[in-house]
């Protein structure tokens, strides 16, 4: 029985009705067969009754809850078992079992097999038959239902295995397709910090070249403006270089971070293109901004500058950088720039970059633990604000001292 239910439906149909015909012929060529009066008449009504309940389980094995057709076929095959005790109506009783067993708890699915044993031993008493051949009956019921409620349980188990299998392979898809998508914003976004910043300053500079030819400047001017732009195309190259081979794993992004040569290299860049005011203010404990908070800090710095020079052209600008001493000090950067001056021409750089520049801004702070706000000023300026938690330095003291500028 138990081999029944992990056999495919139409192969499982035929063994059942060919087992029910195998126990069929036993009770019909019993010495006590069925008959139209007295016992035989006991051994035809059950039988009937045994044949109707087994016909229905054979065309409906797989229903999940017990059925009353199952606890008739456990009474009527019990009372056939002592009425024709020479057949092998026991077959009835445990099919009843074993079919409890894989559809209910056990201690639901012993009922079946407890009404076949009260059957048999009300038939057996009826009849006077051997007390000893009951007892095997009971226990061979009993055992039959229990086997059968382990098979269930082993199931049942697989398929929880199975279900937890699928969803840890889910979550770890998941994971993965979280990964590539964060990779592919850091990829993004370093591109943009790199492109934006030298394409920016590029075009700046060619646009101002255009203007000195188109005025009549002399050649000395003009090539000092195409010097300067091929500089910038080669730093921005080199730059892109670096990037790659960071996003590659063939080294670390270089640059200055947010140390005062590294501020003081993208202020110069920024001066360098009609002479803009620029103040720093950098102070506080130089180790703190080292490393990935050196690199973020600095990064904001230059997509803000950027943005000045897309939005603002010719704007002063103010740098404010606080790297804080005490351990719960956060560190703080603010870059605030006026309004531009209105005899300085725009740029077309102001429609270009779709936002992309302040994102970018943003996913570098959250990265820290901290957080970025920027908005316009009363005074129709900008101002780009970061707070981060300070990550204390790993620097001796006297490698790390305060700055002050």
């Amino acid at each position: 029985m138990l081999l029944l239910s992990r056999l495919d439906t139409r192969t499982a149909t035929i063994i059942r009705l060919i087992g029910f015909a195998l126990v069929s012929w036993t009770v019909f060529n019993d010495t006590h067969h069925p008959a139209t009066g007295g016992r035989g008449l006991v051994v035809a009504v059950t039988w009937a009754v045994c044949a109707i309940c087994w016909l229905t389980w054979t065309w409906r094995p797989f229903n999940t809850r017990q059925a009353i057709d199952n606890y008739v076929m456990a009474l009527a095959g019990g009372v056939l078992l002592g009425a024709a005790p020479s057949s092998a109506a026991s077959v009835f009783v445990f099919a009843a079992a074993v079919t409890a067993g894989l559809r209910e708890p056990l201690g639901r699915a012993m009922i079946v097999p407890a009404a076949g044993s009260l059957a048999t031993a009300v038939s057996v008493l009826i009849y006077d038959h051997s007390a000893l051949g009951l007892l095997a009956y009971v226990l061979g019921f009993a055992a039959a239902t229990l086997a059968a409620s382990n098979a269930r349980q082993s199931l049942m188990r697989a398929e929880q295995a199975e279900l937890l299998l699928a969803q840890s392979q889910r979550s770890h898809e998941e994971q993965l397709r979280t990964a590539r998508l964060e990779e592919s914003t850091r990829i993004a976004r370093e591109i943009h910090d790199v492109l934006a910043h030298s394409l920016a300053g590029l075009a700046i500079q060619l646009e101002a070249t255009r203007a000195l030819i188109e005025h009549g400047a002399d050649r000395p001017q003009v090539l000092e403006r195409v010097k300067r732009a091929h500089a910038l195309a080669r730093e921005g190259l080199s730059e892109t270089r670096r990037a790659v081979g960071a996003l590659r794993g063939d080294g670390e992004l270089g640059g200055a971070g947010a140390t005062p040569a590294g501020i003081d290299a993208l202020v110069a860049d920024y001066r360098s293109i009609g002479n803009a005011e620029v103040t720093v203010s950098i102070d506080g404990d130089a180790g703190r901004l080292a490393g990935e908070t050196g690199r973020t800090l600095r990064r904001v710095v230059q997509e803000s500058l950027t943005n000045v020079r897309k939005h603002a052209p010719g704007a002063a600008v103010s740098i404010a950088l606080h790297g804080g001493s005490g351990a719960d000090e956060q560190i703080e950067l603010v870059v605030e720039n006026g309004p531009p001056p209105d005899d300085r021409p725009r740029t077309d750089l102001g429609s270009s970059g779709g936002g992309y520049g302040l994102r970018g801004m943003r996913e570098r702070a959250q990265a820290l633990g901290g957080t970025l706000e920027a908005g316009a000023t009363v005074g129709g300026g900008w101002r780009v604000r970061l707070r981060a938690p300070a990550v204390a330095s790993t620097e001796p003291q006297d490698a790390a001292p305060a700055l002050s500028r």
